[in-house]
């Protein structure tokens, strides 16, 4: 279940001087967008948040936006599709990715919601062929706001473009929307057993680490390409080969291009992680990227291990491991752009939509016009309705047993077994 306090966010608002001001929320529970007014100036969202947090379980799903006091009181809702203020983004075609042959698609329709992670990632499963009566439980990642758009891009090609690897988490399929089969989001296989940052009763074995930074090295040297969120939450366990695997590339990019960010080195975040995993002290990420400096913990004398914390070596073998990895990644050889890596990884860029017409209306001071538009972003109100991608869903936790979503967000009610 998402955690109340990732549960709402506000992408948008409108403030004018002197009130009223209109907060459009989002709910990622059930993906649904709330515009939330009041008749002053606020300027802070989350007090519209905490309005909208107070009326949201009796809010009906058809409602689009609510009018509250100054206190938050519901003065009242409307369910008026004209004060839908909810944005569709572009979805690409599925040719434009020029996939491997091997990558398989599944239509976001076939999978079956199994728990709600956190925002825009879903546990899900699905049978991979009719003749496989046992489903496949898989990750899936997705997008339904533009700001989002992107980063899935780069990540799901990324992810396709990596050869197998024994430290990564295999990519599964990419999911395609049912209203136009376009792209929406892609799936990865689901590891089970937590991350190593919530399964903290396993032993971390010092082999881990050297799959780590040799994981790390592929990326960067092989294949060209920075992860950029090196951290215990993006690390798992394979329970059959024992294996740790690296996942989540949502940050990631080619280095020497536009997502490289050098702040957010992967060697540094090799370093913190390991720190964080022994000592369980985290308050060094705790500031901006730019303001994190390694040299904080390699100069420590000590690493003092968390009482509750199980290692199958010395704290000094972990720390030997990592000072020749990182004095060998330091003062070797760099690449400057990814294309110098022996086994680089390229893709194509996300085209832009085709142009559209977008006729404005006459008004008392100047004639209707016609302009052309590139719609990275389409209002749902304009749009036909049997060309929307809908992504709302109930609530989670008023799923009756024995109901079943999916993520489309369509309800059904399994039927007792005779």
């Amino acid at each position: 279940m998402i955690a109340e306090e990732s549960r709402y966010w506000a992408p948008s608002g409108n403030l004018i001087p002197g009130g009223p001001s209109t907060w459009n929320i989002l709910d990622w529970d059930q993906r649904r967008l709330i515009s939330v007014t009041v008749d002053a100036v606020q300027e802070d969202d989350e007090t519209a948040i905490e309005h909208l947090k107070r009326h949201i379980d009796s809010l009906g799903p058809d409602v689009y936006a609510i009018h509250v006091t100054l206190e938050g009181d519901l003065i009242s809702s409307s369910t008026d599709p004209e004060e839908d203020d909810y944005l569709c983004p572009y979805y690409p075609p599925l040719e434009e990715i020029q996939r491997p042959d091997w990558v398989k698609t599944v239509r976001r329709s076939e999978l079956l919601e199994l728990e709600r992670l956190i925002p825009n990632i879903d546990l899900v499963s699905y049978k991979p062929s009719a003749e496989t009566p046992t489903p496949r439980k898989v990750v899936f990642k997705y997008y339904f706001f533009l700001q989002f758009i992107h980063r899935r891009w780069d990540e799901m090609n990324i992810w396709i473009r990596l050869p197998p690897h024994p430290n990564i988490v295999p990519f599964d399929r990419i999911v395609l929307d049912e209203v136009n089969g376009n792209f929406v989001g892609f799936t990865t296989l689901y590891i089970p057993g937590g991350t190593v940052a919530e399964n903290t009763s396993r032993v971390f074995k010092l082999e881990w680490l050297e799959q780590l930074t040799q994981v790390v090295d592929d990326l960067n040297f092989k294949y060209g390409i920075v992860h950029q969120d090196i951290a215990a939450r993006n690390l798992l366990v394979d329970p059959e080969t024992d294996a740790l695997l690296l996942f989540d590339f949502g940050y990631s990019g080619r280095i020497g291009e536009y997502y490289e960010a050098k702040d957010r080195d992967d060697v540094k975040g090799v370093i913190f992680t390991l720190y964080e995993i022994i000592t369980r002290d985290e308050h060094f990420r705790s500031v901006p990227f730019d303001q994190q400096n390694p040299a904080d913990v390699e100069g420590m004398a000590e690493w003092v291990k968390h009482p509750d914390v199980k290692l199958d070596h010395p704290v000094s073998d972990y720390r030997s491991v990592l000072s020749k990895w990182v004095k060998r990644r330091r003062e070797g050889k760099q690449i400057s752009i990814y294309t110098e890596a022996p086994e680089y990884i390229h893709w194509p860029n996300i085209k832009d939509p085709p142009e559209i017409e977008v006729v404005t209306p006459a008004s008392e001071y100047y004639p209707a016009f016609t302009n052309k538009v590139v719609p990275w972003v389409e209002s749902r109100r304009d749009k036909p309705k049997d060309s929307i991608v809908y992504w709302e869903r109930p609530p989670q936790g008023k799923v009756e047993p024995g109901t079943l979503v999916f993520a489309d967000g369509k309800v059904k009610v399994r039927q007792p077994e005779q």
